[in-house]
């Protein structure tokens, strides 16, 4: 391989992660108006509220724990995001302590993935790992359900 050739691959190896990791980024921002739109939910509203809110983070922390091999062995796997959340009864009095404790650490979670996990699981991919996993978070968006605030 020319140091031409050598330097395009390596140009598109970094344009590829970047644009994983601009799709994580975004549906992290939507877990982040998801976790808003529950934490101003009345009662009776909340249960919808967490459905969504549960689909959506089960398919991230899926498409994750799958393609993100690296980020899963750096951080809590998806079952345990996702017994967290659903361990919350939205009805309970107890309620808006608990989902904010988990916001809290959920939102730790992200910002750990976004900045070491993620980039250091993306660095060492080919161009068609990148784009495979490119193409799991992409389905993910395209699944999320419309988030109204």
């Amino acid at each position: 391989m020319t140091t031409n050739s050598a330097s395009n691959a390596a140009n598109a190896a970094n344009a590829a992660s970047d644009a994983v990791l601009d799709i994580v980024k975004a549906q992290h921002e939507m877990l982040s108006q998801m976790l808003d739109k529950v934490a101003k939910a009345n009662e009776s509203g909340r249960k919808a509220a967490m459905g969504s809110l549960e689909r959506f983070l089960g398919a991230h922390e899926a498409a994750e724990e799958a393609y993100l091999e690296q980020a899963n062995r750096n951080l809590e796997n998806a079952q345990t995001w996702m017994q967290k959340l659903h361990d919350l009864d939205p009805t309970s009095k107890e309620f808006p302590q608990q989902f904010s404790q988990f916001s809290s650490d959920l939102a730790k979670h992200t910002q750990t993935e976004i900045t070491h996990t993620i980039p250091k699981a993306l660095q060492d991919m080919t161009q068609a790992q990148l784009d495979l996993v490119k193409s799991a978070f992409l389905r993910v968006s395209d699944s999320a359900e419309p988030v109204d605030n």
